[in-house]
């Protein structure tokens, strides 16, 4: 009897841990989030299409390439803070936006700084939307307004299996005397649960809920330009626009725990970004130098174990693997044998996943390496 009660509560206990799950406005950024995400190769994601109930989505060999951060500040304390007050979230998403230097007769030289994207929970009280409710940028510094005149609708609460949404939004920026054209969105966005289960990442394991979310729309450019001879001229053109992101979500994470998003061409889906949710790894300085010191180190990502090989001329090399707080957790001294190369073989079974620097040094120098323990 006892070891029967005792084998329930072990199954309560798993299921508590890694139970379907609900998303809530809770979930969202807030204001003062500073949100890392390490970005990685999408040769690295594997399967991240099948889906259901209770599934186990593995992407614990996930590739680091680079980090990214994503900030949100309440729209007060932003440059455009007497146009979205405190009801709306800004994230600074470009400094400077690229503009081709394309001549345009008519239309005077211009710049576009500080480019922010605000969001908000609507309503107030008891939000059953997060919603994409404009941009803020600066004309050759002049700071510009640009709202949705219907939200884009980005998640609907409480957010649980099954669950399907549909919604229009449209966008337009204004026009004035530095800027005599208009860009304009306009479509629908449809978002669907389709799945439920955990998630592993680099990052770790969680329990999760799967999202996809298509967005579809057509961007117009109008405006007006005066050309020699036919004097003004009104321009517009308008192109398809379809995206999508598959986006695992958490609690109290407040950005998707991993995210794989690109272009829809037809029925095909094209990804063009994976990216997950991290800390702050601090490779200031750090540079994948040729391999001078080490003729090779694989398997990179490792599991269990990390070879090293090096020439037979080489001096002894000590080697010392760096975690991404700065400290050494392990110190070897790479011994030479009789072979023409010198094979090393370091178990990283017991250390915790994430990325490290493998630091290899004798008396003609040293070499850093990027070294990933799955």
């Amino acid at each position: 009897m006892k070891k029967h009660l005792l084998t329930l509560l072990i199954n309560l206990f798993a299921f508590s841990l890694f139970s379907q799950i609900t998303i809530t406005a809770s979930d969202m950024p807030v204001s003062g989030d500073t949100l890392r995400y390490s970005n990685a190769s999408l040769s690295s994601v594997g399967d991240y299409t099948t889906t259901g109930a209770n599934h186990t989505w593995m992407f614990d060999t996930l590739r680091y390439t680079s980090q990214g951060r994503r900030d949100f500040k309440i729209g007060t304390s932003t440059p455009y803070s007497i146009f979205f007050g405190l009801t709306a979230y800004g994230e600074k998403t470009l400094d400077t936006v690229p503009i081709p230097n394309i001549p345009i007769p008519g239309v005077p030289a211009i710049s576009i700084t500080d480019l922010y994207s605000f969001y908000s929970k609507s309503p107030m009280i008891n939000p059953t939307k997060f919603l994409a409710e404009g941009l803020g940028l600066k004309i050759s510094g002049i700071p510009v307004p640009n709202f949705y005149e219907n939200e884009d609708e980005l998640y609907f609460f409480p957010l649980n299996y099954g669950d399907r949404d549909s919604s229009t939004f449209r966008f337009s920026t204004l026009t004035n005397t530095l800027i005599p054209f208009q860009y304009i969105k306009q479509g629908h966005r449809i978002t669907e649960v389709d799945g439920w289960g955990t998630v592993a990442t680099p990052h770790g394991t969680v329990s999760c809920i799967r999202v996809v979310t298509t967005q579809y729309s057509i961007d117009t450019l109008k405006g007006t330009v005066t050309l020699p001879v036919f004097g003004t001229q009104s321009f517009a053109f308008g192109f398809p626009n379809y995206v999508r992101s598959y986006q695992w979500l958490t609690n109290g994470v407040h950005i998707p725990y991993f995210e794989v998003s690109g272009t829809l061409n037809g029925a095909n889906f094209n990804p063009n970004q994976a990216r997950y949710r991290d800390n702050y790894i601090n490779f200031v300085g750090i540079k994948e130098q040729s391999l001078n010191l080490a003729l090779s180190v694989f398997p990179n990502p490792s599991t269990h174990q990390l070879t090293i090989i090096t020439s037979k001329d080489k001096s002894a090399i000590k080697a010392e693997l760096v975690d991404i707080q700065g400290k050494i957790v392990l110190s070897s001294n790479l011994n030479d044998n009789s072979n023409m190369v010198n094979q090393h073989v370091i178990d990283v079974s017991g250390f915790a996943k994430g990325m490290y620097i493998l630091n290899l040094s004798n008396l003609e120098g040293k070499q850093s390496l990027k070294i990933s323990i799955q």
